[in-house]
């Protein structure tokens, strides 16, 4: 069950220091055109949302790759697979991770994959 919180009460929350505390799939928005997945997942603590671009290439060792960026319950409800690229891109900030990055996880902001 997710805790009815303020918003500047989640930016208190783990999830902003930790990519994947606390965090369940709450809706899958299905591939953009570059076949990338996309969903979106709230923190079951704060109830913060979090938009989750995802890629990796099966037929290449240490591809995957992912970000993860906070976003509001507007630009949640005005998600599509399509326009996820663009949304994250236009963040402060994001996390970033997986095998293509040998396994580090970071911060950044600006253009993706």
């Amino acid at each position: 069950m997710v805790k009815d919180k303020k918003p500047e009460q989640a930016k208190e929350c783990g999830c902003f220091t930790a990519p994947h505390a606390h965090r369940a799939t709450v809706k899958e928005l299905g591939m953009d055109e570059q076949y990338r997945e996309v969903s979106i997942l709230i923190c079951t603590y704060c109830g913060q949302r979090w938009l989750r671009v995802h890629d990796e290439v099966e037929g290449f060792t240490a591809s995957g790759r992912w970000c993860l960026g906070a976003i509001t319950a507007e630009q949640a409800s005005l998600l599509t697979a399509q326009n996820a690229k663009a949304t994250l891109e236009g963040l402060p900030w994001y996390f970033y991770g997986g095998s293509y990055f040998d396994g580090r996880v970071g911060r950044a902001s600006g253009t993706i994959w």
